[in-house]
C-alpha cells in the first residue's frame, strides 16, 4: 500500500474528527475499524470520511472518484472494514483510472 494513499485517508479523518458526534477522534492506524465492527464509526462519520477522502483525491490527483457504490457495499468483504482495506481499495480505484 502506498504511503501517500494512507496519508490521504488520515488527512480525511483529521478533517472529519472535529465533526463526529462522539467527539472522540478515530485512531489513525491501518488496523482501525471503520464499518462492520462494534469498534467502527457511525454511518454519518463514515459518509463524511468518504466525502472528505474523495475531495482529497480530487485535489491531489485531479481526478473525481466515487468510492462507495452498491456493489462494493454489498460484498461480504467490502473495502470499508478498516483504514488499511480502505487505503488498499483507493489504491486499486486510482490504478483503474
Amino acid at each position: 500500500m502506498r504511503e501517500d494513499i494512507l496519508a490521504l485517508v488520515y488527512s480525511a479523518i483529521d478533517e472529519v474528527d472535529p465533526l463526529t458526534a462522539a467527539g472522540a477522534p478515530l485512531t489513525k492506524t491501518p488496523e482501525a475499524h471503520l464499518l462492520g465492527s462494534d469498534d467502527g464509526v457511525d454511518s454519518l462519520t463514515f459518509v463524511n470520511i468518504v466525502v472528505a477522502l474523495e475531495e482529497q483525491i480530487r485535489q491531489k490527483f485531479g481526478r473525481a472518484v466515487v468510492l462507495v457504490d452498491e456493489e462494493n457495499m454489498a460484498a461480504a468483504e467490502h473495502p470499508f472494514r478498516t483504514i488499511r482495506t480502505l487505503a488498499e481499495y483507493v489504491e486499486k480505484v486510482l490504478g483503474k483510472n
